[in-house]
């Protein structure tokens, strides 16, 4: 489980910080105020990154850095002033990246920066140079920012790591390379592997015009020339990654019911589509509350609202192996995938159960809810087709008299 901790001995940005972490950082955060306290933190909790000041009252020189690196935690630096000196002691000491306080939106940055790092932990990422020295450095610096890194000698070799790993997501490729120039190499990845979904940085020493333009047009989101500096690769990995990030946010937001957090009818219908590519059983299931209108019509639609969460969470819980999504007003589908309907029937006829088993909330007040089941077969045919048997199913049970499985 990831954990942040912050050391700052101003009350006006810890309270900022404050106010910032909890907007963006979606984990657990510490404040301390000294290298003291900082150290009693450490001593009970295992950290993911430290956001740090530099100079404290009780740490003038950088000491509660030296402290959290000390301890394998990651860190990055806040600090009111910069001069070369202090820049090349950063650096030397390994932080991560430093953020000059001098004004709110270097807070916000410092803030952004840490959540981004936090995503970076553990996601995989390959450098392509057919200098080991190269190769190397950026490996380092990459492991810096919490990546997982592979690397390659050339683009052919790049190519077949990325082919059999999918879940690489940062590409940092040199141009010049045997085999497979990086050109060739970004053209060759971006024919199954979108911008959206890998980011990849070119690289280049040589000195001819154009590269830049060129690498971004074959596919490259960014490009750097070498030698570059600590900062400047730094900043760019993580803009790069920001944006990747931004469009899964994005991608999800799309994909997902804004009242219960479920899945919407636009993924469940996607993934189903894909689903049906496969030559396996599964079970599709609508579920659908009964008597849904009289809450709306004698409790409010708040209070419909209400009973509609809490029965999401009910059935994300139950089924949380399985894609579950909101398709309607109070109907939602299952894919029980690998499942055949006599099975799924039974799982299903569980979940019934214990659903009218439970006691809802509804204004505070205990409430009973039951539901009623379509179940069809999920397997060689196409999905307008199950969707509406299903439907049908479903109609039965209703005219069964509700809260059964048809």
């Amino acid at each position: 489980m990831q954990r942040v901790l912050v050391v700052e001995d101003s009350k006006v940005v810890q309270q900022v910080l404050r106010h910032l972490t909890a907007q963006y950082l979606d984990v657990a955060v510490d404040f301390a105020w000294s290298l003291n306290e900082c150290q009693d933190y450490i001593e009970k909790h295992k950290y993911s990154l430290a956001l740090v000041d530099l100079t404290l009252p009780d740490a003038p020189n950088g000491e509660v850095a030296k402290f959290t690196l000390s301890h394998a935690i990651p860190t990055v630096v806040l600090t009111s002033k910069i001069d070369e000196y202090k820049r090349q002691q950063m650096l030397e000491l390994g932080v991560i990246d430093y953020v000059i306080k001098d004004n709110r939106d270097s807070y916000h940055y410092a803030i952004k920066l840490v959540a981004q790092l936090l995503r970076n932990q553990g996601c995989k990422a390959l450098v392509a140079d057919d200098s080991m020295l190269s190769r190397s450095l950026m490996k380092q610096m990459l492991e810096k920012q919490l990546f997982d890194v592979t690397d390659a000698q050339d683009g052919q070799q790049a190519l077949e790591i990325i082919k059999s790993n999918p879940n690489i997501k940062l590409l940092m490729t040199d141009y010049a390379m045997p085999l497979m120039d990086g050109f060739e190499l970004v053209k060759a990845v971006r024919n199954f592997r979108g911008r959206d979904d890998l980011a990849i940085i070119g690289l280049s020493g040589a000195g001819k015009h154009g590269l830049s333009a060129r690498f971004i047009k074959y596919g490259a989101n960014d490009f750097l020339t070498k030698p570059f500096m600590n900062e400047e690769f730094h900043c760019r990995v993580m803009q790069t990654m920001e944006q990747l990030s931004l469009i899964a946010d994005i991608k999800e937001s799309a994909y997902r019911d804004y009242l219960t957090g479920m899945y919407n009818r636009r993924y469940f219908y996607q993934y189903a589509e894909q689903l049906l590519k496969k030559q396996q059983q599964n079970t599709l299931a609508l579920l659908d509350i009964d008597f849904f209108k009289n809450i709306n019509d004698t409790l409010g639609h708040e209070a419909g609202d209400q009973a509609l969460k809490q029965v999401a969470t009910l059935i994300k819980t139950t089924f949380s192996k399985f894609t579950v999504a909101r398709v309607g007003g109070e109907e939602f589908a299952i894919i029980l995938d690998d499942i055949d309907t006599a099975r799924g029937r039974e799982y299903l006829e569980g979940f019934r159960k214990k659903l009218a088993k439970h006691e809802f909330l509804i204004d505070e007040k205990p409430f009973s809810i039951t539901i009623s089941i379509g179940v069809a077969d999920f397997q060689n045919t196409d999905l307008t087709q199950a969707m509406r048997i299903a439907d049908a199913a479903l109609y039965e049970a209703k005219n069964n008299g509700r809260n059964c499985v048809v």
